[in-house]
């Protein structure tokens, strides 16, 4: 026989008809109709040129060689079963793996000393490589599959892609701890009178605060723009201007830095982050730890009135 040409179904026929000795019974035990399992029977006996079941007074029995297949077969059909049912182990204490993440700066600085703490104690031999990550269009990277995971604030996301909620942000404003508008009224009107600071990643492009401002029909000045984070305290602590940014973030500022926050003058919506990956690593449980770990770290985020 050329296992070549066999036709593999044939086991799952060949097991059921010794198990049954019966081709009626046998069709049943696979779901097949009584014709299909009789032309599958007829198959068998032309492939292993044997009969595999004969008739007797006491009904069908296997023949010599079919019942030296029987056990071969049958452990061959559940070391299948097993390879495809089973799913990979993944110890993180042990575990050699790199894990890539697409995250905005405000997230970098907020969850990633907490996650490599957490992987320092508990997986000291995974490596985690950072992505920077556009808001507007996160499933490029997850399509594509550069990264296993995203997360921040994604105005829009595709359906297809699977999410989890971690936290809600809230904004506040910060000047430096002797700004003269600590000495003032705080209001609206002092609001848009002073120069700010806004951090964007995409040129020409406006926030939340200015759709806000414009429909009440006022604006702001915008006298510096820059790409991230990382700048802003230290300008804000050595000049006049005022920066909008992410509660969290601004109180971490607080603590480093002689910076003083004020409440948003004007209402300001709250914003979800949250966490994408895509269906395709469903299945992946080195992926699903990550993303346990990453959901874990910001639920502690959420509780805390203040990050570490």
């Amino acid at each position: 026989m050329n296992i070549k040409t066999f036709d593999l179904n044939l086991l799952k026929a060949f097991d059921a008809l010794l198990e049954e000795c019966s081709v009626s019974r046998a069709a049943a035990r696979v779901h097949l109709s009584q014709p299909a399992m009789s032309n599958a029977l007829a198959r068998l006996r032309d492939a292993l040129d044997d009969p595999v079941l004969v008739r007797t007074p006491q009904g069908m029995e296997p023949t010599a060689r079919a019942t030296a297949l029987k056990g071969p077969v049958r452990q061959a059909l559940l070391q299948i079963e097993t390879a495809l049912t089973a799913q990979p182990e993944f110890d993180p204490r042990t575990a050699q793996r790199t894990f890539s993440i697409a995250a905005t700066d405000y997230m970098e600085f907020l969850v990633l000393p907490r996650l490599m703490r957490r992987l320092q104690n508990e997986a000291p031999q995974i490596d985690i490589r950072v992505r920077s990550l556009q808001v507007s269009a996160p499933e490029e990277p997850l399509d594509a599959g550069t990264v296993d995971v995203a997360f921040g604030f994604f105005p829009e996301v595709p359906k297809r892609l699977n999410r989890r909620h971690l936290f809600t942000e809230t904004m506040t404003c910060l000047v430096r701890d002797d700004h003269p508008v600590l000495y003032q009224s705080w209001n609206l009107e002092r609001f848009v009178e002073l120069p700010h600071l806004f951090v964007s990643t995409r040129q020409g492009s406006t926030g939340v605060v200015d759709a806000i401002l414009s429909e009440r029909g006022l604006s702001r000045r915008i006298a510096l723009v820059v790409p991230h984070f990382l700048v802003v305290p230290y300008i804000i602590a050595e000049t006049d201007l005022l920066v909008t940014v992410n509660s969290r973030i601004a109180d971490t500022y607080v603590r480093e830095l002689p910076l003083r926050s004020l409440p948003p003058p004007l209402p300001l919506p709250e914003f979800p982050i949250t966490l994408l990956w895509h269906p395709r690593s469903d299945g992946d449980p080195g992926i699903a730890w990550l993303r346990r770990t990453l959901v874990e770290i910001c639920s502690d985020i959420e509780g805390q009135s203040k990050p570490l």
